[in-house]
């Protein structure tokens, strides 16, 4: 009978210490996890989180859940401050405007050189001027002068001088109220001087960076000391034109022209040049004037031409 009973082994199995499917990471490990996400070293990271795996297979949706979590608050934070941080300036290749830069901006530029002239007062002779322009948001005053002297055999052969301040304020875009005052000197052209104020309204009709072209018109008031004559004093129209055009990189094309117009007589005025780079803020000029007076003083040519070939140097 006892031959007949079996033994039946008993087995007994060894528990694993590792958690099963399902169960929490201990809290030590998700520190650990969590240390080696913060640090920033991304292959420690990838190995601290490698290993906790393999120790606490069960637990490995717990850790990818860690790590997605931090992912997530990081991707938040970065929106955070980004939203926090003040925006970046655009990049711009020109200087700043006088309304963005917040304050008064000045420009200008010396220009100095030889002639050669036609008309009153032919012949060679040396020329310099300087302009300058304060530019604020919504207002600007620009101020020029010129002088053409010339002497022969020690007898001065031409003298002219010619200085003009032009303030106006915009009013919009492209329109603007302008003043401008003038002052004029040339003896051999038959005025030893002659003022003119003007003022009235200005348009400008393109406003880009390689072409601007602005026209002004208005009232005009003229006095004229003639050499060896009378006083004069002339209600007159004023109108004018200032273009400027970028031909190149290096290459700046202007035209300036205006006219008085008045019942005696009128004056047309206008001047071409033409801009070459040299280097840095230097500038090689070749320009042409023509002045014309249909009723010029007694004994004088009513059109006058001058070329020059100056250096100009902007600051």
């Amino acid at each position: 009978m006892l031959a007949d009973l079996q033994v039946q082994p008993v087995v007994i199995e060894a528990q694993s210490s590792k958690p099963a499917p399902g169960e929490e990471l201990p809290a030590g490990v998700r520190e650990m996890v969590g240390s080696a996400l913060e640090s920033g070293n991304a292959a420690e990271a990838e190995v601290v989180i490698r290993t906790a795996k393999r120790a606490y297979p069960g637990a490995a949706d717990a850790i990818e859940q860690i790590v997605a979590q931090w992912k997530v608050m990081r991707a938040a934070t970065a929106i955070a401050r980004a939203d926090a941080a003040p925006a970046a300036p655009a990049r711009r290749d020109t200087a700043p405007t006088a309304a963005e830069a917040g304050g008064t901006r000045l420009t200008g530029e010396g220009e100095a050189g030889a002639f050669a002239n036609t008309g009153n007062a032919p012949g060679i002779g040396l020329v310099g001027g300087f302009k300058l322009l304060a530019e604020g948001q919504n207002w600007r005053v620009a101020t020029s002068a010129r002088a053409d002297y010339q002497e022969t055999a020690d007898v001065v052969t031409r003298e002219q001088y010619r200085f003009s301040a032009e303030p106006n304020y915009k009013f919009d875009d492209r329109g603007y109220i302008y003043g401008l005052g003038q002052f004029e000197k040339d003896r051999f052209q038959g005025f030893a001087s002659r003022y003119s104020i003007s003022g009235g309204l200005g348009y400008s009709v393109l406003k880009d960076e390689g072409a601007k072209l602005s026209v002004k018109a208005g009232p005009a008031w003229r006095v004229t000391n003639p050499v060896g004559a009378e006083r004069e004093s002339v209600v007159a129209g004023l109108a004018s034109i200032e273009a400027k055009f970028k031909l190149s990189p290096s290459l700046e094309y202007s035209q300036d022209a205006s006219a008085y117009v008045d019942a005696q007589g009128s004056t047309f005025y206008t001047l071409a040049a033409l801009d070459s780079r040299l280097i840095g803020k230097l500038k090689a000029r070749l320009s042409y004037m023509i002045q014309h007076e249909t009723a010029p003083e007694l004994g004088r040519l009513g059109t006058d031409t001058t070329s020059r070939l100056t250096l100009v140097y902007g600051f």
